[in-house]
């Protein structure tokens, strides 16, 4: 039977945090988890965008119980604040969604020389996901599900120029490629720490296939942009089906650590949510090892299991 809405459990008491919560498969799964009645903390770095999302929502479902918390992935010292703010506010949070991404962007570096696809899309979330564990582990079934993409296929890794410096062999959708092989070898490794330390916290991966999402609104070259619409048109699906791998990955109780979910057809392009498979690459033990140690030598994450 294919998995809908209507197999989520109740979330009554759940706090969970999505970035990325403003549009796209991030908005749709906040309002799923605030129609099930979890707290949703909205992790967003345009707070206009963002309220116009919570009216949205509140709109659909006036119960909903939303929170609004800048967080800008491009920035460590936004992700230390936004840190910071929710170990004020809360003791334990119970699932986080790292959703937040950009494709195909020019080159460009964060506010800490990284280069931006990488920067927002794996090493915001790494540190991000570093930050927020101990609150992770204080819960009765926490969750970490990083949001891939099919793309990952095409992504390789080079840790002798990881970050295209000077622009050396920058090519965006490679680019983009190599962030999202980054979030499942940063998935994969992350779910055997755990594993062997004993914790109870599950981390899993999700892509939504070809989802209709402004995440294309970054292809800055006019003619990619009009060849990227035209050959996805024929097989994208709404943002709110892409969204639903993520929210099964987050909720479903069957789901054990370590799993990768999404569509069910056309290669996982579109469909219902299922336990699908990445690449080998992207299990590689050693590639998982050495983008481990990458991300907190640039990180100074302070993981602790």
């Amino acid at each position: 039977m294919k998995w809908t809405e209507q197999d989520m459990p109740d979330l009554s008491g759940k706090v969970i945090v999505v970035t990325g919560a403003n549009s796209g498969i991030g908005y749709e799964a906040t309002r799923l988890f605030a129609k099930k009645n979890a707290e949703v903390i909205m992790a967003c770095r345009n707070r206009e965008k963002a309220e116009a999302a919570f009216d949205t929502i509140k709109q659909d479902v006036p119960t909903a119980k939303l929170v609004i918390i800048a967080l800008d992935l491009a920035s460590f010292s936004s992700i230390h604040k936004f840190s910071d703010e929710l170990h004020k506010r809360y003791q334990t949070i119970d699932i986080l969604l790292n959703n937040a991404g950009i494709m195909m962007t020019p080159y460009r570096e964060t506010a800490d020389g990284l280069e931006q696809q990488q920067g927002i899309n794996h090493f915001g979330h790494f540190l991000l996901t570093s930050l927020l564990f101990d609150l992770l582990k204080q819960s009765n079934d926490p969750r970490i599900v990083n949001i891939s993409s099919i793309a990952h296929r095409f992504g390789t890794m080079n840790f002798k120029n990881l970050q295209y410096k000077n622009k050396k062999g920058y090519v965006p959708f490679l680019a983009y490629g190599r962030s999202k092989l980054e979030n499942l070898l940063f998935t994969y490794h992350l779910a055997n720490n755990v594993e062997q330390a004993g914790l109870s916290v599950k981390v899993l991966a999700a892509h939504p296939g070809i989802s209709s999402t402004n995440l294309g609104n970054h292809i800055y070259e006019r003619g990619v942009y009009k060849a990227f619409h035209a050959l996805t048109n024929k097989f994208t699906q709404s943002a709110y089906q892409g969204s639903l791998p993520g929210v099964r990955a987050a909720v479903d109780p069957m789901a054990q650590n370590g799993q990768f979910y999404g569509p069910d057809k056309l290669f996982g392009v579109k469909g219902a949510p299922v336990v699908c498979t990445s690449t080998k690459r992207s299990h590689n033990r050693n590639l998982q090892q050495q983008l481990w140690d990458y991300s907190l030598e640039v990180t100074y994450a302070p993981f602790t299991f």
